[in-house]
């Protein structure tokens, strides 16, 4: 006959002192985590984060209002490729020729908004909330992609540097391995 299996305890951290005190007595580990991760997963930014919006005129001037952002482009599906717009767009020429923006990128620092286009009149039934977009060291990629895969959840897009797949939260999250630079011949 065997022994009986003596459960193991997980470590308690205590709260630091003066720490503010967490719902049902859950320790505060401050400045590190509670369980440590199982893999390196090298997260190195959030790339983006995407919003539908109703009216992309009026939501490109909040953001840049409100978090001082600056555009980096503003940009349209033209057949089989993207246009990119002037710099010097006017928006109420756009409306009047039909050439209006689609995205809209946004930056200031660490802080990269990109509004979508969901139409003028769109009643939001879905969050508004497209996606996220983080970039990862090029091994991390290849690690997340794989227990993706492994777990089957719905993959939209794959290429070589990116891929986007939601979570079994509803979650799109895009993941890549390449900073967001200037759109070529801007």
């Amino acid at each position: 006959m065997s022994e009986p299996l003596t459960p193991i305890q997980p470590e308690i951290v205590p709260a630091p002192t003066g720490s503010g005190t967490l719902p049902y007595g859950l320790p505060d580990p401050s400045d590190r985590p509670l369980l440590p991760a199982p893999r390196a997963v090298r997260i190195e930014a959030i790339q983006h984060i995407a919003i539908r919006v109703a009216d992309l005129r009026t939501a490109e001037s909040f953001y840049r209002e409100l978090f001082g952002m600056e555009v980096v482009w503003r940009v349209r599906r033209s057949a089989e490729r993207w246009e990119y717009l002037p710099a010097d767009f006017d928006w109420d020429a756009g409306l009047r020729t039909g050439i209006y923006p689609q995205y809209v990128l946004l930056r200031n620092g660490p802080l990269a908004l990109l509004l979508q286009f969901a139409g003028r009149g769109t009643v939001f039934v879905e969050p508004r909330l497209v996606h996220l977009s983080v970039r990862v060291a090029p091994e991390t990629l290849a690690e997340i992609r794989a227990e993706v895969l492994v777990r089957e959840y719905p993959i939209a897009q794959s290429d070589e540097h990116a891929f986007v797949f939601r979570d079994p939260f509803g979650i799109t999250w895009h993941v890549t391995d390449l900073a967001v630079t200037a759109p070529p011949d801007r």
